[in-house]
């Protein structure tokens, strides 16, 4: 069993952003495009709905827009696969260069998209296996000594730690094996990672959080702070948040766009360097694989 060199896995990631993300943007910058568009109407139709239907008290008017929201799902994993895929095969050296125009959907970007769904999929069990199995808890944990509140982030709290438990070894690899593999993604990333998830974690860490640290800066900067929320209910703070990020929606659809190219690269070479290494295909004198005691 391989262990990963964290720090070369990082540094390989970061190398690679830096030289190709000219050729990055060009391969994704068109579904892209498309993925922000049809979710900034989406977001918009759907907080304009929630906001209604708290107001009103009319749950049911938020039927046309979760179904919408479902479609742009679909819509978003869909368009994710054709750029994962084009990156990733320019990670791997099987693609040369960038384009101008590049939107392509074949027998690869299927497969991508399937390893996607079924990712998600899994997210929404391991949720609602939470729910059912911590509803009962929370049910006698609010009835005793802790609040109904409490309990509630109680339950949040398990639900993060299970898929943060599991993300690593199934995301981290994802990209690289439904694009050089035909083995069945999911079990093969498992199985493929097994011995680091800690190294997995902390590539995704290094990977995400600066990036999305800085998109973060940008967008209080150019927003301002934000105003104070009407804590006089809990209806009146969930109100005031949603017209907030309704307000800051345009701002926040167009930092995800342009720091989506950095976040794609950094993600699928990342994903091919540690595949390359579980995989057996990059020697330890590389510096990416330490050598088992």
């Amino acid at each position: 069993m391989s262990r990963l060199s964290v720090v070369a896995i990082i540094r390989d990631a970061y190398l690679f952003s830096i030289h190709h993300l000219g050729a990055v943007i060009g391969l994704i910058w068109v579904p892209m495009l498309l993925s922000t568009v049809m979710g900034f109407f989406t977001f918009q139709r759907y907080y304009n709905d929630l906001i209604d239907a708290l107001a009103t008290g009319n749950a049911a008017s938020l039927g046309p827009s979760i179904l919408m929201m479902l479609g742009y799902l679909v819509a978003a994993l869909l368009l994710y696969a054709v750029m994962l895929v084009s990156v990733v095969q320019l990670a791997l050296g099987t693609r040369q260069g960038g384009a101008v125009f590049h939107f392509s959907f074949g027998a690869l970007e299927w497969r991508m998209f399937r390893a996607l769904a079924g990712l998600v999929g899994l997210g929404i069990l391991l949720m609602l296996t939470v729910i059912v199995i911590g509803n009962p808890l929370l049910t006698l944990l609010g009835g005793g000594h802790v609040g109904e509140a409490q309990a509630g982030y109680l339950l949040m709290l398990a639900l993060y730690g299970l898929l943060v438990a599991v993300a690593p070894r199934f995301l981290m690899l994802l990209p690289a094996v439904a694009a050089a593999e035909t083995a069945p993604p999911l079990r093969r990333c498992w199985s493929l990672s097994a011995g680091n998830f800690w190294r997995l974690l902390a590539v995704l860490m290094a990977i995400f959080l600066p990036v999305l640290l800085i998109a973060s800066v940008a967008e209080t900067l150019l927003a301002g702070p934000a105003p104070a929320l009407n804590t006089s209910s809990d209806k009146m703070l969930m109100l005031s948040g949603l017209m907030r990020a309704r307000q800051v929606l345009p701002l926040m659809s167009g930092l995800s766009f342009l720091f989506s190219p950095v976040l794609i690269a950094l993600f699928c070479s990342a994903s091919v360097s540690a595949w390359r290494v579980l995989n057996g295909e990059t020697e330890a004198a590389n510096g990416l694989i330490i050598p088992p005691p």
